[in-house]
């Protein structure tokens, strides 16, 4: 007979394989998980509690087993649900049949010559993923050597010096965090501060400096630290002391569920999930800025227009991307959520995509201006500015470029065939770029592109597989 152990294991196998054929809405999961977080519970006086102690100790695998199926079955009707119009980004676009169980899951590059790809592989035994392997080329793609294998999720962050020799490779919440100083022939495992219980938002600007803010392992509840490292992780240093709910707070309480990055050594910013439900108050679309390095946080509210309409209820916005210490982008994508029981089976519907522009380090924000996409393309996967005016759109359609900060687009995935589909792209000039590939078929694979004229033209080359 089974194990719990076992049936778990295979349950997270079957919604993570299900899941993949339906891809999420933006931030469905931090949405559930926020309304669980903030509902009140009852809790019953130490006496009942005492007098239920024994049929407690009876009930409490039963009821284990009972809420992980219940989350499984949560899983299939919010994955049925999911629109299928807004994919993770390590994922193929729109259910295309490519290699199941080995993916792009990191692309790093530091000139037209030398780059590194991460690879991870998934199976039901491990459905998050794992093992994943880091590949470097030194001569534009040609060739690929093995440089880095971890069991475990690929990469949040790849980051790597001008010259290549410092680099980075970065797990979700700091796990694992490798470190290398010879251009990846030798890597070292760096520890996370033992100060952080919980490593809730991570982000490194280089190959030596990051942030690390984690709730605190301390006995008052909802204090954050905020840490910092200038070596890459080899030492931290604690910068900052947070009440959660005072500096991050939103309606009835604060939270650390989002994103962080960073423009500068001082100024970073995190973006907050998008909240909406019962009890939970509407109001502007909002990010957080710290002008010092993290130790302290401000509010700032995004401006909005009649046309536009958006709110914390309707929208949600990505981090913001930076060309210059002056000028940046926020995307915000705008959905809408029909009211009663048709929303629990179509789940929401995107409207459109709007940009707001700084000219001044973001102290200030344009009005949302709609990003109106070329016939037929519903949504943007992802968006590469590489300055004001050159943006990059791997979206529902294919390879997307405008010279004209969006006034007027481009189709540039002429050249992919059929069977071959774009999963991300990275351009470190207007002109260089690259963009790795699904390959469907009866033998799946995975490719690179690269381009050195601004999307014109296009050289492919192979990549490893894992386990090919």
């Amino acid at each position: 007979m089974a194990t719990r152990s076992d049936v778990e294991a295979r349950l997270r196998g079957y919604a993570e394989e299900y899941d993949r054929q339906f891809p999420p809405t933006v931030q469905a999961e931090s949405r559930i998980m926020a309304r669980i977080a903030i509902t009140p519970r009852d809790v019953a006086p130490a006496s009942a509690l005492r007098r239920k102690g024994v049929l407690a100790g009876v009930l409490v695998r039963q009821l284990a087993l009972v809420c992980v199926l219940l989350i499984f079955v949560g899983l299939l009707v919010v994955g049925a649900t999911k629109l299928r119009a807004l994919p993770r980004p390590n994922v193929p676009i729109g259910g295309v049949p490519t290699r199941p169980d080995v993916y792009f899951s990191a692309l790093h590059f530091v000139s037209a010559r030398e780059g590194w790809i991460a690879e991870t592989k998934t199976s039901l035994a491990s459905p998050l993923g794992g093992p994943t392997v880091l590949y470097k080329t030194t001569d534009g793609g040609v060739s690929w050597q093995s440089r880095l294998t971890w069991d475990g999720p690929g990469p949040t962050q790849v980051r790597f010096s001008a010259d290549g020799t410092e680099g980075l490779a970065v797990g979700s919440g700091g796990v694992p965090l490798f470190r290398t100083s010879d251009g990846g022939d030798n890597w070292q495992r760096m520890s996370l501060p033992p100060a952080a219980s919980q490593v809730a938002l991570l982000y490194f600007l280089d190959a030596r400096e990051g942030w690390v803010i984690a709730y605190l392992n301390e006995a008052t509840p909802g204090f954050a630290g905020v840490f910092h490292t200038i070596d890459g992780g080899q030492h931290w240093s604690q910068t900052a002391r947070l009440d959660v709910n005072q500096v991050f707070s939103y309606g009835p309480g604060g939270s650390l569920q989002g994103a962080l990055t960073f423009s500068d050594s001082s100024t970073g910013w995190f973006t907050g999930t998008t909240y909406s439900g019962t009890g939970i108050p509407v109001v502007a679309l909002r990010v957080y800025v710290t002008r010092d390095g993290g130790k302290t946080w401000h509010v700032q509210e995004l401006p909005t227009t009649s046309s536009s309409a958006l709110n914390t209820s309707n929208a949600s916005i990505s981090t913001p991307q930076f060309f210059n210490q002056q000028e940046g982008v926020l995307l915000a994508t705008k959905f809408s959520n029909p009211p009663g029981p048709a929303s629990a089976q179509t789940g929401p519907t995107v409207l459109t995509g709007y940009v707001f522009s700084t000219t001044d380090g973001g102290n200030h924000w344009s009005d949302p201006r709609p990003v109106v996409l070329p016939g037929g393309t519903t949504f943007l996967r992802t968006l590469a500015a590489v300055d004001a005016s050159h943006w990059f759109v791997v979206s529902d359609t294919g390879l997307l470029a405008t010279k004209d900060a969006g006034m007027h687009w481009q189709k540039l995935d002429g050249w992919l065939p059929s069977n071959e589909h774009i999963w991300m792209v990275e351009f470190q000039s207007p002109d260089n770029g690259w963009a790795p590939v699904a390959v469907s078929g009866t033998h799946p694979t995975l490719a690179i592109y690269h381009t050195t004229d601004a999307g014109a033209r296009w050289s492919r080359f192979s990549v490893p597989v894992i386990g090919a």
